[in-house]
């Protein structure tokens, strides 16, 4: 899972967030799962399946369960939980499609109005808050390695008590396993240069 020593929050975390950008204000509503679920993009899982070969059923296994992610940020807004959702290493593969979907700006902000009633914004780690990491890393490393594995506890369990534990195998074990950060960065150079000799 997450490194114990924290150090993915410096280097290598997504935060999520909800708002209100480039979404009609109205009242916040939640859809269930099962209705975002059901939700279909051929073009997204396509345009990823151009960035990174694979299988294309394991493509839209992927986009899956990024939609899964997608409506826990809006069950953890509709709590108004003020702990944050972190898109560490291990999901690399969810992030990606993530990025992926982004790309489509208006399916995605119309995807998130329909079921969500607000953006959920994709927001890297800001410099400053990579700098106030490292300064709290290198002042009390045993201090900020317990508080990071803190949070990723609460992560843990958040996923585990909406999603089953079934869905936090799957983000954490059987994803990374299947396709690591490695591999993915494998597949996209290999489509890079595949793409230059078309």
């Amino acid at each position: 899972m997450a490194h114990a020593n924290g150090e993915h929050f410096a280097h290598e975390v997504t935060l999520a967030s909800c708002g209100s950008w480039g979404v009609p204000a109205r009242k916040q509503k939640l859809s269930s799962l099962d209705e975002v679920l059901a939700y279909r993009n051929r073009d997204v899982v396509q345009r990823f399946l151009v960035s990174y070969p694979m299988d294309p059923a394991d493509a839209e296994e992927i986009f899956t369960e990024t939609k899964r992610w997608l409506w826990l940020i809006g069950q953890k807004s509709k709590l108004r939980s003020r702990r944050r959702l972190l898109v560490t290493q291990p999901m690399a593969a969810l992030d990606e499609m993530w990025h992926c979907f982004l790309l489509f700006t208006q399916n995605y902000g119309a995807f998130c109005a329909r079921f969500f009633g607000q953006f959920i914004h994709h927001e890297p780690v800001t410099l400053a808050e990579k700098a106030r990491a490292r300064r709290r890393m290198q002042k009390d490393p045993e201090g900020f390695a317990r508080a990071f594995a803190r949070q990723m506890e609460w992560q843990y369990e958040f996923v585990a008590e909406h999603l089953g534990e079934e869905t936090l195998r799957r983000w954490y074990v059987e994803l990374p396993l299947k396709y690591p950060m490695e591999m993915l960065q494998r597949l996209n150079a290999q489509s890079a240069v595949a793409g230059r000799h078309r």
